[in-house]
């Protein structure tokens, strides 16, 4: 029976390895890195590393679904203020800072495995719901003008959906040519101003936010 160090100390190496893979895979790429690179930085031999976890596929799958838990723990709600929506991007880059190699890696990631496919499929489609439920709200609430057109705030939520999960490698693609940088929040708000009512540009106005636009 193992005693309650040795459990320590599996636990430890277990959360280690993930800790050193999330950064590798950040820093050269999911694709790139072997679990000898892995096991290399960690100075274990690749046989410890295989005891935890077998493949690099069983690797990403446990990443994957602890990321998931973490984005759940976020408690993400449709019920904010304009203060509350620029937390909620605020939080989101720090996830996708945290996790950069996953949201450059968007779309091929589940192409490789269908378990990241399901995933994916059920945080975008709460993150549509979330949207369009703040839209909503600040619609009724005349922080937000009405739509123009049936669908239009739908069309909005997808468009900040498509830069929140996927606009990543473009953002990457753009700074090789962009003499001023532009950050992704920036360019969500940059959705949302022209929707504002002079009541939702005040409160806009008031945020305390570094990369808000000026």
């Amino acid at each position: 029976m193992l005693s309650v160090k040795d459990i320590m100390m599996t636990v430890n190496l277990k959360e280690k390895i993930i800790e050193a893979s999330i950064e590798l895979f950040n820093k050269k790429g999911y694709a790139h890195v072997t679990m000898r690179d892995i096991s290399d930085v960690l100075n274990i031999s690749p046989g410890n590393l295989t005891y935890y976890f077998k493949r690099k596929k069983d690797l990403m799958i446990c990443i994957s679904s602890m990321q998931y838990e973490e984005y759940k723990n976020l408690n993400f709600s449709s019920d904010v203020s304009i203060e509350g929506l620029n937390q909620l991007f605020l939080s989101l880059n720090a996830f996708r800072e945290k996790y950069f190699f996953y949201f450059s890696s968007f779309t091929e990631l589940p192409k490789l495995y269908p378990e990241i496919s399901k995933i994916q499929i059920k945080v975008v489609n709460e993150f549509y719901t979330v949207y369009n439920n703040i839209f909503s709200n600040f619609v009724n609430n005349g922080i937000m003008k009405k739509e123009l057109y049936a669908g239009q705030y739908e069309d909005l939520s997808i468009s900040l959906l498509s830069l929140s999960m996927y606009g990543i490698q473009e953002i990457i693609l753009l700074k090789k040519f962009l003499a001023k940088q532009k950050n992704i929040l920036s360019i969500l708000w940059s959705l949302l101003l022209p929707h504002l009512t002079t009541e939702g540009m005040e409160m806009y106005n008031k945020l305390n936010a570094p990369n808000k636009i000026s």
